[in-house]
């Protein structure tokens, strides 16, 4: 199962996703312009990423949010990023938001 996520988190534009979703859920729309993937890579990694279960869909189609395994594995990469190069405010910003996302998924179930 590791081998798989690394995999996953691997294809090219999985990490902007992650990054964009790291922010709170957002349309496919929202997702591919601040992205600027275009809408066939957009949409096989969100359905790579829907497999993997790291990220989850809206049952009333409003939109894409990362599940609880989603928020934690966003959280290790972003931690990796920051010890191997100079911390950058928006990743230390991203961290504290999927730190309290995930504090909050504690409580409640994400999926």
């Amino acid at each position: 199962m590791p081998m798989e996520i690394l995999k996953t988190i691997s294809y090219a534009g999985t990490m902007e996703v992650l990054a964009s979703l790291g922010k709170g859920q957002k349309r496919f729309t929202e997702i591919m312009f601040e992205t600027k993937l275009n809408p066939g890579i957009l949409n096989r990694v969100l359905k790579t990423l829907i497999t993997s279960g790291i990220v989850s869909k809206s049952p009333n189609d409003e939109g894409y949010e990362l599940t609880e395994k989603g928020i934690k594995i966003s959280l290790y990469i972003l931690k990796i990023v920051e010890v191997s190069s100079n911390e950058k405010p928006e990743n230390l910003q991203l961290i504290k938001t999927l730190s309290t996302r995930l504090e909050q998924a504690k409580g409640t179930v994400i999926g």
